[in-house]
């Protein structure tokens, strides 16, 4: 049987940057990006009080990324580059990143959380994605089908020396983008696991093609929430506290890097 996701690829969409800006109403608040010079933004999966991870002084609201019912605010942060909260999902955060590429960003920073599936790995270390399976749907409609997309190889490397710099745990492997994390089977685990994925996450393929398809840059930092075994679910007890850490070193990490 034919697979319709698999027949358009290659073909520029009706939505595209053009049509954005004509269409868009928030559009001059883009001025700010060029009036700072950015081109830089770091995604963030976040629903707390932003007080508690960062100086909320240094946040300037410019954007609203509303998708249906969800509203994902973006800031500019200390005049240097783009704070994102981002979507659950690759259709939602592939379609952020392609906005905020209309507006002139071109380097894209992302941290969040992962089901841990290869057990042998420390939970508590944090995975640098250098690529991930393509088991979502969004990157499909912007690159023909391969298994595997890496992420940028130059911001990735910058990353890991920041990490190195600072004396983090952490490993550079293969995450499993997935759209359906309740069919996170025995079976495909196993699978995953051989194809050497370490974790399962919903939109590091999604925005690595996205990146990729335009000319992008994009490096993908996660932690461990929970753990997805052949025997069963759970979360992670350190879910929360690796949350903030993640954030706030990749906030740090941002920074070094626009500087």
């Amino acid at each position: 049987m034919d697979a319709p996701i698999l027949d358009f690829f290659d073909e520029e969409g009706l939505i595209n940057k053009e049509s954005y800006i004509a269409n868009s109403k928030d559009f001059e608040k883009m001025d700010l990006i060029k009036k700072y010079k950015i081109d830089t933004a770091l995604f963030i999966f976040f629903k707390d009080n932003l007080e508690d991870i960062l100086d909320v002084s240094k946040l300037e609201e410019f954007y609203s990324f509303t998708n249906a019912s969800n509203v994902n605010k973006c800031y500019i942060y200390d005049k240097k580059f783009i704070l994102v909260i981002s979507p659950l999902g690759g259709p939602a955060a592939g379609g952020l990143m392609e906005e905020l590429g209309f507006m002139g960003i071109k380097n894209f920073f992302a941290c969040g959380s992962a089901g841990q599936i290869d057990q042998s790995i420390n939970p508590v270390e944090f995975v640098l994605a250098e690529k991930a399976i393509r088991c979502e749907g969004t990157s499909y409609h912007y690159l023909k089908p391969s298994l595997y997309i890496e992420t940028d190889k130059e911001l990735t490397a910058f990353v890991a020396e920041y990490l190195n710099k600072n004396n983090y745990e952490f490993n550079v492997s293969t995450t499993w983008t997935t759209d359906a994390f309740y069919r996170e089977t025995a079976s495909e685990i196993a699978c995953r696991t051989k194809q050497g994925a370490v974790c399962v996450e919903m939109e590091c393929a999604s925005w690595a093609a996205v990146a990729k398809y335009r000319g992008y840059k994009f490096a993908q930092l996660l932690y461990f929430s929970d753990a997805v075994r052949q025997e069963g679910w759970a979360w992670h007890p350190t879910k929360g506290e690796l949350k903030n850490a993640v954030i706030k070193l990749m906030l740090d990490c941002v920074m070094e890097y626009v500087k």
